[in-house]
């Protein structure tokens, strides 16, 4: 039998906020000597409608945690993490919870959770609080994947695959959650504005499990790549007030120069090989339109092809590591014909992809 993705759950916090409150939230934390058309043109050139926050009061839309203070810096990141351990897991149970669901499994029938985040730290952590809440046995396996970055649930998917290869009754939820919204900063460094306008929180999660259920995409092939001479143009460091981003605006033309011929090696290492002609669906990371748009046009993809990975940017913005199980959760819910193609970049300028047949 083969490994397949059985189902996807996805789950986003109740508070919302479209385009115009979130640049509202973005004049707010950005100095005075940044013009505030500046701030409302960076926003608008997202593509972002809507995303959700846990910091937001689902009733009123209005938020309290981002009062600024005397030293302009925001909240530390001890107060961050208390909101992560109070929100992650609960919004990770229902993600869980609805890909339980859609397998028409039982929560006894789940041997391995494997937890995706990199947006915070808790110990015991999301996995505990799954198996607890969700009813699992207390003897599944468990295994964290922290502080990857955006193609964390990539790294999941081939975690997941490899413990389905080697055990013919595992049945694994992979689960992926981020609270990217409490990592937002003060000040005028432009790429922390960007991260400021892109990033929302969500949670993922997959079944995976060996199947010959057709109609679920088979997790083919897994592959990892490290782009050369590219370490500065993206990182992600703990600062004393957040997590801090490093993002330079080169990344979306280095992708375009280094992507096509890697996928090309990803498509022809496969069994059989492939060519991108050969490739229906594409779900790329939308860490920007930017990005989506710079790999679909080096790629030679039409604007249909990455209709997906935008309307997900769009309605929801860029989670970092869930987004790209929203991404191929629209493709199993339309039926998209197969193979796919799931990639995703992360800091120091890392790929990964799987791809589905």
């Amino acid at each position: 039998m083969t490994v397949r993705v059985l189902s996807i759950g996805t789950a986003t916090p109740r508070g919302r906020l479209t385009q115009g409150r979130t640049s509202d939230f973005g004049r707010a934390m950005a100095p005075s000597s940044v013009p505030e058309g500046v701030i409302e043109g960076l926003y608008r050139r997202t593509k972002i409608d809507r995303r959700g926050s846990v910091l937001i009061d689902p009733a009123t839309g209005a938020q309290t945690f981002y009062a600024q203070d005397a030293d302009g810096r925001g909240p530390g990141t001890a107060a961050r993490m208390a909101v992560y351990a109070r929100e992650a897991a609960s919004l990770a149970c229902e993600a869980g919870a609805g890909a339980i669901a859609r397998a028409k499994m039982s929560a006894a029938s789940i041997t391995h959770v494997v937890t995706v985040s990199c947006t915070g730290f808790e110990s015991p952590g999301v996995d505990q609080m799954l198996v607890r809440s969700l009813g699992l046995r207390a003897s599944v396996g468990r295994t964290h994947i922290g502080f990857m970055g955006c193609h964390g649930a990539l790294n999941g998917l081939a975690v997941a695959r490899a413990l389905a290869a080697a055990d013919a009754n595992a049945v694994i939820l992979l689960c992926c959650v981020e609270l990217c919204s409490l990592h937002m900063h003060y000040g005028d460094r432009m790429d922390q504005l960007i991260a400021n306008a892109l990033f929302a929180d969500g949670a993922g999660a997959a079944i995976v499990a060996r199947s010959e259920r057709a109609e679920c995409p088979e997790v083919r092939a897994c592959r990892s790549w490290l782009a050369p001479d590219s370490a500065d143009l993206m990182s992600w460091r703990i600062g004393d007030h957040g997590f801090e981003m490093s993002l330079s605006p080169q990344v979306p033309a280095r992708l375009a120069a280094v992507v096509p011929g890697w996928m090309d090696a990803v498509l022809e290492s496969c069994d059989p090989p492939l060519r991108r002609a050969d490739v229906a669906g594409w779900a790329i990371h939308p860490g920007g339109a930017k990005i989506v748009e710079a790999v679909g046009e080096a790629l030679g993809l039409g604007g249909d092809t990455t209709a997906d990975s935008l309307a997900v940017l769009r309605e929801h913005g860029n989670m970092s590591s869930p987004t790209v199980l929203f991404i191929l959760d629209r493709m199993m819910q339309a039926g998209r014909a197969r193979p796919w193609v799931a990639m995703a970049f992360g800091p120091g300028l890392a790929a990964e992809a799987v791809v589905f047949a």
